[in-house]
């Protein structure tokens, strides 16, 4: 009978240890699912003279099109003069609502000219499972735009980057 005691104990030790790291596990993946956010920055160094110059400057807005993003970005839309600043677009991203917990998340962006109205440049923010967010500048003509995560800026270009703060 004693014996029939302490095997029933063993096992229902292991069987609570195993909910409990069950339990805190999804907690996390819950938790790490809602509190996921990024800030995607643009900073305009394109002088007056040059190629792509804006004089209203340009306009990143959310294209609509996106995967496992979750509600409205802080701010959906930024402007940004040459010289003056940058501007700072907030990303919340794998709800869990979506079943997006462990899939990969991406937002397109447009990029608008302020003085023609019209479509300067795509890119595309993506954040992968288990990686760190990255840019991709799907359409980007003569060098329009420039990826600086991790780097300093580059001249003549509008710098595009991701904050991990």
């Amino acid at each position: 009978m004693n014996m029939k005691c302490i095997l029933w104990a063993r096992k229902s030790m292991a069987e609570k240890s195993f909910v409990l790291f069950t339990l805190l596990f999804c907690l996390s993946i819950i938790g790490n699912a809602y509190s996921s956010d990024e800030i995607l920055k643009v900073e305009n160094r394109i002088a007056p003279g040059k190629k792509y110059y804006s004089e209203k400057g340009y306009t990143v807005k959310a294209s609509g099109k996106g995967h496992c993003m979750y509600g409205v970005y802080s701010r959906a839309i930024c402007t940004v003069l040459y010289n003056k600043g940058e501007c700072k677009i907030g990303i919340h991203y794998a709800s869990i609502e979506h079943g997006c917990a462990v899939k990969d998340s991406w937002q397109d962006f447009e990029v608008i000219n302020n003085d023609t109205g019209h479509v300067a440049g795509k890119l595309r923010w993506v954040k992968e499972v288990w990686s760190s967010p990255t840019l991709k500048l799907t359409e980007n003509p003569g060098t329009f735009m420039a990826d600086r995560t991790n780097f300093s800026a580059v001249s003549g270009v509008l710098n595009l980057w991701t904050d991990f703060s």
